[in-house]
């Protein structure tokens, strides 16, 4: 039996174990009363990286930093790093509207984001494939004698599920739709990692990362040496379940208008589904956020483009002024996003869809789902409690007002659903005064490294985000080691929680029903 192996025995023999510590005991002394939670978080966030393994995608290390610990890269664009399974990254907003077709109240059942296409398909009397982890929320569904016009699924990037509190008074429109429609107030992502690819993949498809495939939001390619990202080419094809989109769009045989928005191809796509790129499939508008030029783009064997979005350009946001908001340069297609003028770019995109296409025009229902990305950016550069983060959900809040205008007077006021999530949340700065602090990506590959490589070759490849270290294994062996070694020098890290190995991952994955 191998170490790694081994080390798994051990890890799911703790499941039995929590449930003895659980029972009274007078024998219970205090460092075995410490341990328990541990050892239950520890078997809680195993269960979810699992949840999101994909063999030949995930990297063989998974690692999770210590709560109020978080490790990023040496970019000012993202001081802030989410990704890990703590609160603040993992709970998230989840709600619908439409006083038509949706009972209004605050529901405290527990919901994920594998729910979301499922209730959604139910709006549209139609069922997905059984690739599905979440049920259809039927209870909050009234019985209507006609279908919505259009379903508008948003999802708010970044969006902390504290935001809705803490901002409220800078929050109208959204804290009126949630007070107006179901909210569900016990909502959060339940796989590792917490970020916009995974999240979306599962936002559209209601499948598990470790049944559609996008386990992060790039790959290490073995065969190339290079990492690759997950829709790389604006390609869907490594995304290997179908969507919500994708369903209607066979179901309705190309006849319902499916529009996705993003302004990173890894929120955009699986949002619009895979369009022409699945069997029978028809073509649906794609529109993907174009980093080198500030404007649209799309992959047309797969999407549509719109022509009028094809001279659309955020330069326009920063021409004419004096490049700077808040005190911070703005005058890129980079330096753009991290400002609340981004928004409304983003808004204005979507309005312009929505006054230029035929949506509500038929008795077949629309699709029209979007990313709203300015709270990520901010709030990877300035964090969740800062002054630009509010001014960002100020701006989002009175772009979404717009949208609602557009929706009403085109489709009309009861003749459409609106459903809203979040892929993830973000960490706020590190406490210092309790030992928690922001850690680097090169440092821990450093470490490792330093430790077991002087060639500097075991490492191949390490996104914070990801939370997935990619392990050369001719490396490896011709080191004399395997993975349980590096992950126990990982746990020997001061702000590490866990590292979890590939074995123990894919064990605990056939495990999970």
């Amino acid at each position: 039996m191998t170490k790694s192996l081994t080390r798994w025995t051990l890890l799911a023999s703790a499941g039995i174990l929590c449930w003895l510590a659980a029972a009274p005991s007078a024998t219970l002394s205090s460092e075995q009363a410490r341990a328990r939670p541990s050892r239950q978080l520890r078997q809680s966030f195993l269960e979810r990286v699992a949840r999101a393994y994909y063999p030949g995608r995930s990297g063989q290390i998974v690692v999770v930093p210590k709560e109020g610990h978080f490790i990023t890269r040496r970019d000012p664009t993202v001081r802030y790093m989410h990704g890990s399974p703590w609160d603040y990254d993992s709970r998230i907003p989840f709600f619908f509207y439409g006083p038509a077709f949706i009972r209004a109240g605050t529901f405290p059942e527990p919901v994920s984001q594998q729910d979301m296409a499922p209730t959604l398909a139910s709006l549209l009397g139609a069922s997905m494939p059984g690739t599905i982890a979440g049920r259809s929320l039927r209870s909050i569904l009234e019985p209507a004698a006609v279908r919505p016009r259009l379903i508008v699924l948003a999802v708010l990037d970044g969006m902390r599920l504290d935001y809705f509190e803490r901002h409220a008074a800078v929050l109208p429109t959204l804290s009126r739709l949630r007070k107006q429609g179901a909210w569900f107030s016990n909502a959060r992502v339940n796989y590792l990692p917490t970020i916009t690819g995974v999240a979306h993949a599962t936002i559209a498809t209601g499948a598990d990362p470790r049944v559609h495939g996008i386990a992060a939001n790039s790959f290490f390619d073995r065969v190339t040496a290079k990492a690759t990202d997950a829709y790389a080419g604006l390609s869907p094809r490594l995304l290997m379940a179908l969507t919500v989109a994708d369903v209607w769009n066979l179901r309705t045989d190309g006849r319902a208008v499916i529009v996705g928005q993003g302004s990173v191809s890894r929120a955009a796509l699986p949002l619009a589904g895979h369009g022409a790129c699945q069997f029978n499939g028809h073509p649906v508008i794609a529109a993907s956020y174009k980093l080198e030029t500030g404007g649209w783009e799309t992959n047309p064997d797969c999407y549509q483009l719109p022509d009028y979005l094809k001279g659309v350009n955020a330069r326009a946001l920063w021409e004419g002024s004096d490049g700077f908001w808040m005190g911070h340069p703005i005058a890129s297609p980079d330096q753009i996003r991290g400002s609340s003028l981004f928004s409304k770019f983003e808004t204005d995109a979507l309005t312009l869809m929505i006054e230029r296409e035929p949506l509500g025009s038929d008795e077949v229902t629309d699709l029209l789902f979007v990313n709203l990305k300015t709270p990520d950016y901010i709030g990877h550069r300035y964090g969740p409690h800062s002054p630009e983060l509010r001014e960002a959900l100020a701006a989002l809040d009175r772009d979404l007002t717009r949208v609602i205008e557009a929706l009403d007077a085109k489709v009309g006021r009861d003749r459409y659903v609106m459903a809203f999530t979040a892929d993830h949340g973000m960490p706020a700065e590190p406490d210092t005064r309790i030992g928690r602090e922001r850690h680097f990506a090169d440092d821990l590959v450093k470490s490792i490294h330093d430790a077991f490589d002087s060639q500097q070759k075991l490492v191949t490849h390490y996104e914070s985000e990801n939370g997935q270290l990619s392990i050369a294994p001719g490396r490896l062996r011709e080191l004399g080691l395997d993975l349980d070694a590096l992950a126990r020098f990982l746990e020997t890290q001061p702000f590490v929680f866990a590292a979890y190995t590939e074995v123990e991952v894919a064990w605990a994955a056939a495990l999970i029903r």
